[in-house]
């Protein structure tokens, strides 16, 4: 049995859509391989749950089949947050982000594994197109059900990189929203600074039409629906703009050295062949030094990382700690070590960083950054989720970000490609995500080969 076998949203969603047929279609992937895949948290009455759904429901997403990582509370399905403790320790309403994509015509199949509070602790989950490798963290049972065809549509996060490198690992798509456009309300926390709405689709295109459920037209960004909130942000039209649906090109920048050679040479070289063939494309692709401070990046991040996830998890660490894994423990007590001035001043740091890139990038003329989604294919075994390298900079900074799946041989694990937008660009980074995603293939043909299956 082939355990991987993309949907596209875009062609099974829609007015016209079957859903009976579509969930069918997601119990039968479900039988076929989630048994070796394990994407899903277990539910035994699946099946008949999802024989009570309304099949006259409409809206653009009308025929999507949705997988909700399980730190997203649902009506009618426990939430446990990938841990050992009790659906009621994490109890409420609806997601917000749940309720719109059902009101838009989606239909929850299940929820999907995920690691412990989006954290460390990695769930059973396994990479659809070798079992033995990791299908990355911390959204993977997201990313693993779009692969295998379960699901045509995923919900994920990502506080550092828990949607680019599993989408990158699996050979999907995968979005990363703008810091703070998007409401979390009804998600168990990570950390707040950092914590990021994300989808998964096969393609960009799917990616685009899911997108538009949270980003509408012809609203400034004012208007947006929110249920929580998020950050001050640019009107819609400032976005359209910028998504140059005018058509001009965009320009392109390639980050430092310094932070490219975090990944592996083979990567590289795959990443080198892409953006030369983006540049024989049409596309201003230039050399910058940005990232080139990384290694500060990644300082300031730790400490806001380690005292927001000990700060979200005090009480539960406290009452549940036996019951939570080693991962998590280690990162709360380092966060809870951590003194508050150390803290504040990583906070102004981010602030700092924050503002510099935006001036930057607007002082520059550049729309997007393009990276590789990750630091290698995916890594042998379960325990190592992989690097989350290639997704920090831009998580810390609060940006718009997209996994691009990059065509491979036959027997080869999954690479993808990076593009980054500036903040609040949301649509316009998945635009022009879809023009470059249309044609990779042709412009990718004779790209080095990544590493075979181990």
């Amino acid at each position: 049995m082939d355990m991987v076998f993309g949907r596209e949203l875009v062609a099974e969603s829609g007015t016209h859509a079957d859903v009976t047929h579509s969930i069918r279609i997601s119990l039968k992937r479900i039988a076929e391989t989630d048994s070796a895949v394990e994407a899903f948290e277990e539910e035994p009455d699946r099946e008949s749950r999802l024989a009570r759904t309304d099949t006259e429901s409409s809206g653009p997403l009308r025929g999507a089949t949705l997988g909700v990582k399980d730190i997203f509370v649902v009506d009618g399905l426990p939430t446990r947050g990938g841990s050992a403790l009790d659906p009621a320790e994490f109890a409420g309403p609806e997601a917000s982000t749940v309720t719109r994509l059902r009101r838009a015509g989606a239909t929850v199949v299940g929820k999907t594994k995920t690691a412990e509070f989006a954290c460390v602790q990695p769930p059973t989950t396994r990479n659809p197109h070798d079992p033995r490798h990791t299908p990355g963290g911390s959204s993977s049972g997201s990313a693993a059900a779009v692969a295998t065809g379960a699901v045509t549509l995923a919900v994920g996060t990502q506080t550092i990189g828990s949607v680019i490198r599993p989408a990158s690992y699996c050979g999907v798509a995968g979005f990363k929203t703008t810091h703070g456009s998007v409401p979390l309300d009804g998600v168990i926390p990570c950390a707040g600074s950092y914590d990021s709405f994300g989808l998964f689709a096969s393609s960009v295109s799917g990616l685009l039409l899911a997108a538009s459920v949270f980003f509408e037209e012809g609203k400034s960004e004012q208007e947006q629906p929110k249920g929580g909130r998020p950050e001050k942000k640019q009107p819609e039209k400032k976005q359209l703009e910028e998504g140059r649906s005018v058509g001009r090109k965009p320009v392109v920048a390639i980050p430092a050295r310094a932070y490219l050679a975090l990944a592996t040479d083979t990567t590289n070289e795959v990443f080198a062949h892409a953006v030369r063939a983006l540049a024989e494309s049409g596309l201003d692709v230039v050399p910058t030094d940005l990232a080139a401070d990384v290694d500060v990046l990644t300082r300031t991040q730790k400490v806001i990382f380690d005292a927001e996830f000990a700060r979200a998890h005090e009480e539960r660490f406290h009452r549940h700690a036996r019951l939570l894994g080693a991962g998590t423990t280690e990162v709360i007590r380092r966060g809870l070590a951590l003194p508050a001035h150390a803290y504040a001043a990583a906070a102004d740091d981010l602030a700092a960083q924050r503002s510099a890139f935006d001036t930057w990038m607007e002082r520059e003329g550049f729309d997007l950054v393009v990276a590789p989604a990750a630091t290698d294919v995916a890594p042998l075994g379960l325990s190592n989720t992989g690097s989350p390298a290639m997704s920090l900079p831009w998580s810390h900074l609060g940006l718009p970000c997209v996994t691009i799946p990059l065509p491979r041989g036959a027997g080869e694990l999954p690479l993808g490609l990076q593009l980054v937008g500036r903040r609040h660009t949301d649509l316009g980074l998945l635009r022009w995500a879809s023009e470059v995603a249309d044609g990779i293939g042709q412009l990718t043909a004779r790209q080095p080969r990544s590493r075979p299956r181990c």
